[in-house]
């Protein structure tokens, strides 16, 4: 009886998906950054993905989390662009213990045609209007932009610029990160 149930508890393990994902870490001198995204189902023009990443910056002694949920998917025939839309939560802390909540609406480009053979280009933004921001936070304004070169089929090497800024209750335009990074996002 052990035997069998032992080999009907393998075989299930031998059919479960496989969920596909990545894992990111970017840094400079005085920030570092580490995302993770997870497909939670593919469909035949976009993914349904869930994200987590976690920011610390030194010089604005900044550390922020944040979780998203979203689609990302290719427009119609175009080759190697991709576009997204997330609703996203970000929360942590900042300098004198300005403490940030934040939910809002992310868009994101990513176009890597084949003609460039491993070059690719990126873009993101999410906004955070006063309504969808508490605690000591008022607005949440984020942007970046990157390039990447793939130097494995599940390898990329980053570099991007990012810029996160945000109205707190007692300062206005208070940049939360405001710098470029190297990194590597490695696909599994």
């Amino acid at each position: 009886m052990k035997s069998v149930i032992l080999g009907l508890v393998f075989f299930s393990l031998l059919t479960t998906p496989v969920w596909a994902g990545s894992f990111s870490l970017d840094f400079n001198d005085h920030s570092t950054q580490f995302g993770y995204i997870q497909n939670l189902n593919t469909q035949n023009y976009g993914d349904t993905v869930a994200k987590v990443r976690y920011l610390y910056n030194d010089d604005s002694r900044t550390n922020l989390a944040g979780v998203s949920a979203g689609v990302i998917g290719t427009p119609g025939n175009a080759d190697g662009l991709r576009l997204g839309i997330d609703v996203a939560l970000n929360g942590g802390q900042t300098e004198n213990d300005q403490e940030i909540l934040a939910v809002g609406l992310g868009f994101l480009a990513e176009y890597a045609p084949p003609a460039l053979r491993g070059f690719g280009f990126d873009g993101h933004l999410v906004y955070s209007p006063e309504i969808f921001t508490f605690l000591d936070s008022e607005d949440y304004f984020e942007w970046g932009v990157g390039a990447s070169y793939q130097v494995l089929p599940n390898a990329k090497l980053t570099l991007a610029f990012q810029n996160i800024q945000i109205d707190l209750k007692n300062r206005n335009g208070f940049d939360l990160d405001e710098t470029v990074r190297f990194g590597i996002k490695l696909a599994f």
